[in-house]
């Protein structure tokens, strides 16, 4: 590792250096590119990480436009005073297949997941790592039609990211009332399906699909109200003993009809309720954070957001003190910052369409580094499979129309070899005419008799090469198909015309 200093030494101070040189760094030298790509290190890198995400001055923006359908991620500096400068655009690697933008599972401790029906993908933008997950094994095709809800979470005990799938029989007779629980780990890289739903308290529905779901202090964190009552409640799943549990929200603060989704507001758990009805006068959205991890008692309400004006829904919270919303703009959404005090609104340039914004601390992490780019599921791997299959079969037709080729050289020479003996006969002929009769009848029988044998030895080996070459045009002909049918038939004909031949010649 190094002639001047300590292994550990050496260790501790790349933990302390930033990711972009450590990916620069695996350039040094053999050693020092399994060391930064070992796992072990990964997961300790990223232990030390994790405490400064909340003290990040970096934010990560989110934004989609349409026409033509773009997904945009860019860094800003996010400092005490009002300026909003961006640092870099981040190229994104993917395409989606069906619809226009990929649906945001969630970001948490800078990894980002997303999905489009049944493929999911995580990606790191810090590496500039993807994978895509294996299916997972709830689906229409196995249970039924079933409807999911989605998050990604984080275990700080195993230092395991998860993605958790709720997966609900739809009913159009009655509520859901027991989902079916499918976690992926990436440490493991696949889905299990647990019994989780054993804890899921009944008659338990959600609040909103497209917003993602808070993950802090090892669970994912779900808005969601009692079906009969719309009692509002959040429900938190542990990605440790994957058990639900009920947290109460503030007597009196929302209704069930409210838009309320969860979030993580200085590394507290926050919920932003949007009373945004088309029958209400008097809209606003209430910032709500527990200021104590499952005390219900210290549920604080931080600011309340008029949403009469321009403003149409909160985001998060800058350093500054002010507040990340979505302002309308004509045909457009807008990112925007709002100062609770003066209740001014600045524009920042930003637009995309609705409920597809994300703002969030930028963390940097060496997560998936370790990992191929695009880990594709089983059924790409049958594909690749496929892909090889090809390849060899390819390689066997162009074998075999090699070995075609040679063969009809061969039948060719053989052709030429008849015809040379036949020349000599006919000249041995002549030359025997002027000698004496018993002497030229004694010659004849022992020329005819060579020449037959030369024949007959002559023909064998044509019949075997013309034998060989038929088969190998029948095999050719299955393997190929129609892309190989006109040649072929045009081989076969050659060699019966050219057998033909020696027959008649003989």
């Amino acid at each position: 590792m190094s002639d001047y200093l300590p292994e550990e030494v050496v260790l501790e101070i790349l933990h302390r250096v930033p990711v972009k040189s450590l990916i620069r760094f695996r350039c040094v030298s053999k050693s020092w590119n399994s060391l930064i790509t070992n796992p072990n290190f990964i997961n300790s890198h990223l232990t030390q990480s994790l405490p400064l995400s909340p003290n990040s001055n970096k934010l990560i923006v989110r934004h989609c436009t349409s026409r033509p359908n773009i997904e945009h991620y860019k860094l800003f500096h996010d400092n005490n005073d009002s300026s909003f400068e961006q640092i870099q655009q981040l190229e994104f690697p993917l395409t989606t297949r069906r619809i226009h933008h990929f649906m945001l599972v969630g970001y948490v401790n800078g990894l980002f997941s997303f999905h489009e029906q049944d493929r999911f993908i995580l990606w790191n933008p810090s590496v500039r790592k993807f994978i895509t997950l294996p299916k997972p094994r709830i689906s229409a095709k196995t249970h039924g039609h079933v409807s999911t809800h989605l998050a990604l979470g984080f275990d700080p005990k195993t230092n395991d990211y998860k993605v958790v799938s709720l997966a609900f029989p739809c009913n159009s007779h009655r509520l859901p009332e027991i989902p079916m629980v499918e976690v992926y780990s990436l440490s493991q890289g696949s889905w299990r399906i647990t019994n989780a739903g054993d804890s899921f308290p009944p008659w338990t529905s959600f609040n909103n699909y497209l917003v993602p779901e808070a993950s802090l202090n090892g669970a994912v964190h779900f808005a969601a109200h009692h079906g009969n009552t719309l009692s509002p409640l959040v429900l938190s799943f542990d990605l440790g003993d994957e058990a639900f549990r009920v947290i109460s929200v503030p007597n009196g603060a929302f209704s069930g009809r409210d838009d309320v989704h969860t979030s993580v507001l200085g590394g507290l758990l926050s919920l932003l309720c949007h009373d945004a009805h088309k029958d209400t006068v008097n809209k606003r959205c209430s910032i709500w954070v527990m200021k104590e991890y499952g005390i219900v008692d210290s549920w604080t309400k931080l600011f309340t957001v008029d949403l009469n004006g321009e403003i149409v829904r909160v985001l998060g919270l800058r350093k500054n003190g002010r507040i990340l919303v979505h302002t309308n703009v004509p045909g457009d959404w807008e990112l925007s910052s709002y100062d609770p005090e003066s209740q001014q609104v600045k524009k920042l340039g930003i637009c995309g369409r609705q409920y597809y914004f994300c703002v969030d601390n930028y963390m940097e992490n060496l997560v998936l580094l370790d990992k191929p780019n695009d880990v594709v599921s089983r059924r790409g791997r049958k594909r690749k499979c496929r892909v090889t299959a090809d390849k060899e079969r390819d390689k066997e037709r162009l074998r075999m129309l090699q070995e075609v080729r040679c063969m009809l050289q061969k039948t060719i020479q053989h052709e030429e070899k008849f015809r040379h003996l036949q020349e000599s006969m006919l000249h041995q002929e002549t030359i025997l005419l002027p000698v004496q009769e018993a002497a030229q009848h004694q010659q004849e029988t022992i020329l005819q008799q060579d020449m037959e044998e030369m024949l007959k030895s002559g023909l064998e080996e044509a019949d075997t090469v013309k034998s060989r070459l038929l088969v190998l045009i029948q095999q050719l002909s299955g393997q190929a198909g129609h892309t190989f049918s006109g040649a072929a038939d045009q081989s076969s004909t050659q060699v019966q015309q050219r057998s033909s031949f020696v027959g008649q010649e003989m």
